[in-house]
């Protein structure tokens, strides 16, 4: 169908207009010149600018794929850190670790501190002499990647992987060292999609090739004259580019970076030819362009006589074709489906909203062009999936895409939607740049629903569902329904009555004992808050907490809690009943040490309660910065709190954290006792021994260890067999009201 836009008679004073044109026109060549001197300049500048981000970016993939064999490094690193062992035994840990050495690594080496090495191959050599060994010993670094070297093994180039060893106190006690391959780092390089099409580099700063667009160089030294090209475009100052000449003796830019983690150095080689090549495009478009202004000039004088004889019919304009995709346009859908709804009003019809997860990045790296085209290709999957449909398709804004559908039944639109789903994905897999599209979808039922219900309400609601699933990476699409809107409306109630909630005291505390293993007594509890709405009944955490953490109210409510607990710890005084330490969490938001610290030990001071009856828990997964969770822990720690790492061991970085954060405790998450896949409570062998080696490196560090979520006995025994300290969980008591706590602490006392 097509749109006719009748022009209107106004528009015509409009082209009076054109004889100033002419002017300009005139003025505009003489500016031309000018004017596209600084185009060419331009062009030049954003290709060096592009060269510039592809080091980049190729340097950042790097990076990252050395983090990866860091993570790699870190699994034999778990079983030799923190411990004082004997060479022997560390000998005999090595040759258990061949068989499940990954193919990254072609041998695994211990050092002592005076360079002697074993490894699993029974040679002993000293390195003493190379600078990863000396730079570890220093102290500098927690991981150091060496240049080329040769392997004391065999003689192969390789490049070494360092991380230091600690002992219970902290001290070096010898290095662990993994090596690689030219060949297995080329590989890993190779990976990298990033300016594949460009001719890059990574060498060592002696000048060494790791990896060379020309494999024969690989693992050889190249140097020649270099020089800042200072002239190569006069506004452009760039400290990382030089006028050198390549491995085959032509004269190239190298744009290059040195790595933050690493002795490399990421070049990227441009001919002279292609800015050669740039300057003689734009030549050929100035004159083109001058060309055309010329003919312009001729021709807007018979146009303006043409176009007024066409003025006196009216144009027919096509309005509703989106350019891109070739089908309809937003507007021009939400007229035809009202039409729909209106002709079938006892039809039932199905609204689908789409887009595509990241678009924005796509079009950014892509480009515009690279994004049009999956549009496109977009376009076309779901116009094949539902041409066969009564119904109709269009594209909105960017990547939205609209589908509106006459159907039978709920139940059969939804079945077919979800075979269709599974086909798309397929389809999408196969394209050059895959992308996951996400989709809202919404019913209009009649009978049902208020018939002054519009295509654009439907279109809302479609785009709410779909607004839903933003942060789940893993659903594909959400369904427009009543609970849908009751979860909304929730989540709106919370916002506008959490302050008056607080201060009307609708939030209570309960307590979970903790158990020692070994007494089988109570020894202390943690604080969880609760709340208790009029409107919404009942909640538990994980119905507010997540929204109070994204719009900060948690801060409050954190000290409120902590004030409830100190009130009961001093009741519990005052009245000489029994008391354990009580464990707080802080949350995530509290962003400034000292001022928490101030705040919660004169909050404490109020109450008189004594600190060491108050220990405060700190989220291994948290956003803060480590150095402020470092900071807050000696804090609290100055002040006579004990400090515990809550959920250790399900965060990026846990080893890491231990030897920058000193907790007292050790705090495991309850997964890990329900990651086995054995049945009724019961550890499979793997769970048993990863969980016994979190505790024993807990026990190492002379840490206080305490699990969380111990539902059955299988479960207490096996903690209880390994000297876990503490449980808390189901299998002892659920959270418990002030009363119900205080009875239970007296009976198990």
């Amino acid at each position: 169908m097509k749109k006719k836009f009748y022009i209107n008679s106004n528009i015509e004073r409009l082209f009076s207009l054109f004889g100033t044109l002419v002017i300009i026109l005139v003025l505009n060549i003489i500016l031309a010149n000018t004017l596209l001197k600084k185009i060419q300049h331009d062009a030049k500048a954003t290709f060096i600018e592009q060269c510039v981000d592809t080091v980049e970016d190729y340097s950042l993939a790097l990076q990252t794929k050395l983090r990866t064999l860091e993570s790699e490094i870190d699994i034999t690193y778990a079983k030799l850190a923190y411990k004082t062992l004997s060479p022997e035994v560390i000998q005999e840990l090595l040759l258990r670790e061949k068989a499940n050495l990954s193919i990254n690594f072609n041998e695994i080496i211990y050092s002592d501190i005076k360079g002697d090495t074993y490894n699993f191959y029974g040679e002993e050599h000293n390195i003493a002499d190379r600078e990863y060994f000396k730079n570890i010993m220093s102290g500098k670094t927690d991981f150091y990647v060496s240049k080329v070297l040769e392997s004391k093994h065999n003689g192969e180039p390789i490049i070494v992987f360092a991380r230091p060893l600690y002992d219970e106190t902290n001290r070096i006690t010898g290095v662990l060292c993994a090596g690689c391959t030219i060949e297995t780092i080329g590989s890993f390089i190779d990976e990298i999609k990033i300016g594949t099409d460009k001719k890059m580099s990574v060498r060592d700063t002696d000048g060494k090739f790791i990896k060379h667009y020309n494999p024969s160089w690989t693992n050889w030294s190249f140097h020649s004259g270099v020089k800042k090209p200072t002239d190569f475009i006069e506004t452009e100052k760039i400290d990382t580019v030089m006028r050198t000449t390549d491995v085959e003796g032509n004269d190239v830019y190298l744009f290059y970076k040195e790595l933050e983690n690493a002795p490399w150095i990421i070049g990227l080689t441009i001919p002279f030819d292609e800015f050669a090549k740039i300057d003689k495009k734009q030549e050929d478009y100035q004159d083109f362009i001058l060309e055309v202004i010329i003919i312009a000039l001729a021709l807007i004088f018979l146009l303006e006589i043409w176009l007024h004889s066409v003025l006196e019919r009216h144009q027919i304009l096509s309005t509703h074709i989106d350019s891109v995709t070739h089908l309809w346009v937003r507007a021009y859908f939400e007229k035809e489906a009202n039409k729909m709804l209106k002709r079938y009003s006892n039809s039932k019809f199905i609204m689908i909203e789409s887009d595509i997860r990241g678009f924005k990045f796509i079009n950014q790296n892509q480009g515009e062009g690279k994004a049009n085209q999956i549009l496109l290709q977009f376009s076309k999957i779901l116009y094949e999936t539902t041409k066969s449909f009564d119904g109709i398709l269009s594209r909105g804004y960017a990547d939205h895409f609209y589908i509106f559908i006459k159907i039978t039944s709920v139940h059969k639109a939804m079945h077919f939607f979800k075979e269709s789903l599974a086909r798309i994905t397929e389809e999408i897999k196969e394209l050059e740049f895959p992308f996951t599209p996400k989709f809202g979808i919404s019913f209009f039922i009649p009978k049902k629903m208020d018939s002054s219900i519009t295509a654009q309400t439907l279109i809302s609601r479609a785009h709410f569902a779909k607004g839903s699933i933003k942060e789940n990476a893993l659903q594909q699409f959400a369904i427009y329904d009543e609970k849908l809107l009751q979860h909304s409306s929730e989540e709106n109630y919370i916002e506008t009555h959490m302050e008056n909630a607080l201060e009307n005291e609708e939030f209570f505390l309960m307590y979970q004992p903790k158990i020692d293993l070994l007494t089988d007594k109570v020894v202390g509890a943690e604080a969880l808050v609760r709340w208790q709405s009029p409107e919404l009944g009942f909640m538990p955490p994980n119905s507010f907490i997540p929204l109070f953490e994204r719009n900060n109210f948690v801060v409050k409510l954190d000290f409120y809690v902590y004030e409830q607990v100190f009130k009961f710890l001093r009741k519990c005084m005052d009245e000489g009943e029994p008391v354990v330490p009580v464990s707080v969490n802080m949350s995530r938001n509290h962003d400034k040490p000292e001022r928490f610290v101030h705040d919660f030990t004169a909050l404490l001071k109020k109450y008189d309660v004594p600190p060491a009856l108050v220990e405060v828990e700190l989220l291994e997964r948290s956003s803060m910065d480590k150095n402020i969770l470092r900071e807050v822990t000696l804090m609290l720690q100055k002040e006579g709190f004990k400090v515990a790492m809550d959920d250790f061991g399900s965060g990026e970085s846990s080893l890491n954290m231990l030897s920058t954060i000193p907790v007292n405790v050790l705090k495991f998450d309850r997964s890990f006792l329900f990651a086995s896949d054995a049945k009724e409570g019961k550890l499979d062998e793997t769970s048993e021994n990863f969980i016994e080696t979190l505790v024993d490196l807990g026990k190492n560090l002379k840490k206080e260890t305490i699990f969380e979520g111990v539902e059955t006995q299988e479960q207490r025994d096996f903690l209880r067999k390994i000297k876990c300290d503490q449980v808390q969980g189901y299998f002892y008591s659920k959270p418990l009201r002030e009363e119900e706590f205080m009875e239970f602490l007296k009976k198990h006392r």
